[in-house]
């Protein structure tokens, strides 16, 4: 059996499309929306999906996303302190 050229190796690194537009990571709000039809789990289902794709925009990742939103609630940038001393020399 001769190796076939074709094998889709090439395409590992890009990201996988869902509904051939939609990048596949940015997905998931969809299925919850499958998993509960309503209206408003549409909306919700849409508005995670654009804020997913704000994020890929900005090539944010959404850990990063996070800790840059808890730092925003927690009052912006907070120099490091010099840790205490437990025992005196």
């Amino acid at each position: 059996m001769s190796e076939r050229t074709e094998t889709g190796w090439r395409y590992t690194a890009h990201y996988p499309k869902a509904f051939w537009v939609l990048d596949a990571r940015l997905a998931w709000p969809l299925l919850g929306w499958l998993a509960h039809l309503a209206t408003w789990t549409f909306a919700l289902a849409l508005l995670g999906c654009a804020l997913n794709a704000a994020l890929a925009y900005v090539a944010l990742p959404p850990a990063m996303a996070g800790r840059r939103f808890k730092a925003l609630l927690r009052g912006g940038y907070r120099p490091p302190r010099r840790p205490r001393r437990r025992f005196a020399r």
